[in-house]
């Protein structure tokens, strides 16, 4: 599988090559015949490779080193041709404009030692020279060429295959198993005389203990049994401080940066204060009971309160017995039907299964050995396979001979069925990652973006590659899914430790923390440097193309100028406050965060780096970028924190895909009209300090219309600023693309929304027809403190999220709110499920929905949380609601009687009821009641028991609303009435 991993390297490497030489090489005279040369020996290596890959696949020691001889070569030809093309570059960039003195002489410095053509002439001679001696070794090896097969697969298959499930892995059979543990806890909490209690999961690799205990963690944090919940990956080392740090960390959101023992406790301490605790220990491995009592012992001492637990998940029973436990639950295997359900719905999703496949199926499901991870993985590789497929896999699971357990052979065969070989290089580079590591699904795609894992074709970007890489690594279970965010979409990954071990494994030499000269991928946590440590050895750091510096290593030993293969640089060192010089020499830099660093001013050599695709400076500290960085031509994502003032002319940066945010200037070059050139802007833009752009036609030439892939935008206005306002006109040539989901629209301060916004659609072109903006799902207006009326969003499709915040001159929400309800417009609002009304002070009257004809109109049908907050005028509020509200918030507003409606409509779906500080609020009236039409029967407390889910209820300074406590909710205050179960 390691020979297999490597000749999917080569082919990425070798495939990248071949497109590159006669373009770059050939543009330099003297080397067209150089150029020609390395193309006919890239071409022919090539076809061997597919010879190549079979015999290694059999363990044919020759031919593996014949593959690393071929790898070290390869990339000495992706590093020369990579310096041709950076001075290809600089010659570019200096004849579009000419440059300060320093900074030329900064490219002359870089430059210089491949500029000459004698010397570059040199290395590619010596390449030639090699890949012959390579050919001629394949030759002698038996190696034949064999050309690449016709309907090999191509990333337009692969990307078929791109089907995620909402939660990965598929969680079948243990619902009783997470019962059990909740139980167990809670009652063990209730009886066990000790502040913590501990309780231990054991089971072998892959048989889904961290996501079973993922299940029971999520159950008590809906519940709010605990005041904090606490989640660590320990890994093999189990060391006191660190896990200390990990716990601060995931109490306070940053990183820690005392050392001391004494001073973390300490902050532990004052972090936990009086809440009690829920901490899941992950993946354990220490059987040494005086480190576990060491850990446990100051740990206990950080909180007074009892009612603590501590879920340990571990692979050893030994470990289980030496944590003083609760009890220990061992984990069982699933049965062969729920494990064939899991390959039935990772396979089928939700169509119905095909005879033809049972009886196979139901065989490969019993190979699983009630191992929740292999049905996940076999799953996916069968996914839309044919039923020869399937009796193949079949019958080389059963056939398998190389040795080791079940899992491991499904994972080696998962692996070698990933489509491309850039899929699987893409997999073996997370073996750089520490285990249980939480990975940043966009910064992991610009990593393999940097690293040329992702080649683009005229369908698709490189980013869209990687997306869908990392869809069939999910679907194939080979990542799982770590977090979402609010819409579902998936932002960090992780793998489960046997497939980490798969990754190192197939990985070899190219992946490593540390050992050998030839690593490529390397990750310096904080224990790397030690007093002893000199740096990275020379030799080692020739080859590095990825280094990722994490926390408080030490870099003072590093030289990176030996780092001269280097394409990604993450520098996460919180003691760093200024880049070190040598970085300068890395010319081949793609990839640069430094966004957890203390760098307050960037050099100008940071513009030399004309290869460079992702530049993160999310850093707190750094306040002004320099303005060589309009140089970076080939930038495709530009991470800034809002405070950042960007220089001029970053309009030229016209490969730009993410630009967070955009500080409008005064001067030229940075103005507005800079975004005006970039088309190809996706995702998430803030625009801010709009009150500095004049007019509407300003404000066209930043041709939002334009940029069908901004998803998300924000506008804003600087609240401080003086003279005159011009806030309508200058929105209203702000009109974006019809494909809008999210807009924020702050400190807008007309009395008028422009005509898009009030009617919330668009012109698809200057003076066309009008588009509604069916697309938006998210809609925030917040302190526009002078406006008059609500935009018209009823009729809006797919809106899900509706914030009015701090509008302070709106008096009055009008029908016209709800768009124009027609025979042919029935359900308003028909996609919300989030709408908060917060701080409105003039706002008296929320209109009720006008319906002409009498007929029936559904309003809000999915609206699930409903807040309104700090409304003092207000006096009333519409009755005429549908059912399915969870959370209903009812704080500080005027109103003397409330329509029970909004309550008895949802008496099934409510969990959650807070009204508070409504000082005029007498009584809550229904027309209905039950069964029963009762009209003016006033709304009592006793009948609560008609809320079946109803789980807190919060009813406070209230003084006139007369109530009767009752005692059946976990969570219930009642003004002086007070209970809440632990």
């Amino acid at each position: 599988m390691e020979a297999a991993a490597a000749t999917a390297v080569l082919k990425v490497l070798v495939q990248k090559l071949i497109d590159l030489p006669m373009k770059e090489i050939s543009q330099i005279r003297g080397f067209r015949k150089n150029a020609e040369k390395l193309a006919g020996s890239l071409d022919m290596i090539q076809k061997f490779l597919h010879n190549a890959e079979m015999r290694a696949i059999t363990s044919d020691a020759a031919v593996k080193c014949w593959l690393k001889k071929l790898e070290d070569v390869a990339f000495d030809a992706d590093n020369v041709l990579d310096d041709i093309n950076y001075h290809i570059l600089s010659k570019q960039i200096k004849a579009t404009k000419p440059m300060k003195a320093k900074i030329l002489s900064g490219f002359s410095s870089s430059v210089n030692s491949i500029a000459r053509p004698r010397n570059m002439a040199v290395r590619i001679k010596k390449i030639n020279k090699n890949l012959e001696s390579i050919k001629k070794e394949a030759t002698d090896l038996g190696l034949v060429v064999r050309l690449a097969i016709a309907n090999e697969p191509t990333l337009v298959d692969a990307s078929l295959e791109t089907d995620s499930y909402t939660r990965d892995p598929i969680f079948i059979g243990r619902d009783d198993a997470v019962s059990e543990i909740v139980r167990t806890l809670i009652n063990g909490i209730k009886t066990d005389e000790r502040a913590v209690s501990i309780l231990p999961i054991v089971g072998m690799g892959g048989l889904g203990k961290t996501t079973l205990t993922r299940k029971v963690f999520n159950c008590l944090k809906d519940e709010s049994r605990f005041g904090s919940h606490l989640w660590v990956h320990v890994s093999p080392n189990f060391d006191a401080i660190t896990l200390f740090k990990k716990i601060l960390n995931n109490l306070t959101s940053c990183q820690v940066e005392i050392a001391s023992r004494e001073d973390i406790l300490a902050k532990l301490k004052e972090a936990l204060k009086d809440k009690t605790y829920l901490l899941v220990l992950d993946d354990v491995w220490n059987q040494d009971g005086l480190k576990w009592e060491d850990f446990m012992n100051s740990f206990s001492g950080v909180s007074c309160v009892k009612g603590n637990a501590i879920i340990v998940t571990t692979r050893n029973m030994e470990v289980a017995s030496i944590v003083n436990t609760l009890h220990i639950h061992e984990l069982k295997g699933l049965s062969k039907e729920e494990c064939w359900s899991i390959i039935k719905v990772k396979a089928f999703g939700k169509k119905d299964v095909p005879s033809e496949f049972k009886a196979i199926g139901r065989k490969i499901a019993r190979r699983c050995q009630g191992l929740p991870l292999a049905a996940n993985i076999v799953g996916g590789v069968l996914r839309n396979k044919s039923e020869e497929k399937w009796r193949s896999v079949e019958e080389k699971w059963l056939s398998a001979d190389e040795g080791g357990d079940n899992i491991t052979n499904i994972l080696r065969l998962s692996f070698d069925n990933l489509s491309l070989p850039s899929l699987k290089k893409c997999l073996a580079y997370c073996a750089m990652f520490p285990k249980g590591s939480k990975i940043s699904k966009w910064k992991l795609i610009e990593m393999w973006m940097a690293e040329g894992f992702l080649q683009a074709d005229e369908r698709d970007e490189m980013e869209s590659v990687g997306e869908k890489f990392i869809n069939i690594l999910l679907h194939n279970s080979l990542l799982q899914v770590s977090k979402r965010d609010d819409d579902g979409n998936v932002k960090k990954c992780g793998m489960h430790d046997l497939v980490h071990d798969l990754a190192c494994s197939v990985s070899s030499s190219s992946n490593s923390t540390g050992g050998s000269s030839r690593v490529r991928y390397m990750t310096l946590e904080d224990n790397y440097c030690s007093d002893e440590s000199s740096g990275i050895p020379k030799e080692m750091a020739k080859s590095l193309r990825t280094l990722l510096i994490t926390s408080k290593a030490d870099i003072s030993d590093i030289n990176f100028s030996d780092l001269e293969s280097l394409h990604v640089l993450h520098l996460h060192s919180e003691v760093l406050n200024e880049l070190p010089s040598s970085i300068r020499k890395l010319i081949h830099l793609r990839d640069f965060d430094i966004s957890k660093t203390r760098i307050e001013v960037l050099p100008d050599w940071i513009g030399e780096f004309f290869h460079l695709q992702t530049l993160r400076v999310e850093a707190g500290w750094l306040r002004k970028l320099p303005s060589t960085i309009k140089y970076l031509i080939n930038l495709r994502h530009l991470y800034i924190d809002w405070r950042v003032e960007l220089p001029m002319g970053i309009g030229r940066l016209t490969s730009l895909q993410t630009l967070t945010h955009f500080p409008v200037g005064d001067e030229n070059g940075c103005k507005i009209e800079e975004l005006g050139s970039l088309n190809n802007l996706k995702g998430e833009v803030r625009i801010w300090k709009l009150e500095r752009v004049h007019d509407k036609e300003e404000a066209g030439k930043a041709n939002l219309f334009k940029k069908s892939k901004i998803l998300k935008l924000c506008m804003k206005w600087d609240p401080r600023r003086e003279g005159e306002r011009n806030d309508e006109d200058v929105l209203e040539g702000l009109q974006p693309h019809s494909h809008l989901r999210e807009l924020v629209i702050d400190e807008f301060n007309g009395k008028r929304f422009p005509l898009w916004t009030r009617k919330m659609a668009v012109r698809h072109m200057p003076g066309g027809s009008w588009v509604v903006l069916n697309n938006l799902m998210s809609l925030s207006l917040i302190r526009c403190r002078e406006f008059e009326e609500i935009p018209m969003l009823g009729h809006l499709p797919n809106l899900k999220s509706l914030q009015l915040h701090e509008l302070s001159n709106l008096k009055y929400i009008n029908s016209s709110f709800y768009g124009m309800v027609n025979k042919d417009t029935r359900i308003v609002f028909p996609a919300l499920e989030k709408f908060t009304l917060e701080d409105m002070p003039m706002l008296a009257e929320w209109a009720e929905i006008e319906i002409s004809d009498g007929s029936e109109v559904k309003l809000f049908p999915r609206l699930r949380y409903l807040e309104i907050e700090n409304c003092k005028q207000l006096m009333s509020v519409p009755s005429h609601v549908s059912s399915c509200l969870e959370e209903l918030s009812i704080v500080k507003i005027g109103v003397e009687c409330l329509s029970a409606d909004w309550l008895l409509s949802n008496s099934e779906t409510l969990s959650n009821l807070t009204i508070s500080y409504c000082t005029n609020l007498r009584e809550i009236l229904s027309n209905r009641w039950g069964e029963e039409e009762s009209e003016g029967r006033s709304f009592r407390i006793t009948s609560l028991p008609i809320f079946p889910r109803l789980k807190d209820l919060y009813i406070l300074h209230v003084p006139k609303l007369s109530l009767e406590t009752v005692d059946a909710m976990r969570r219930l205050q009642i003004d002086g009435y007070k209970r809440i179960d632990p």
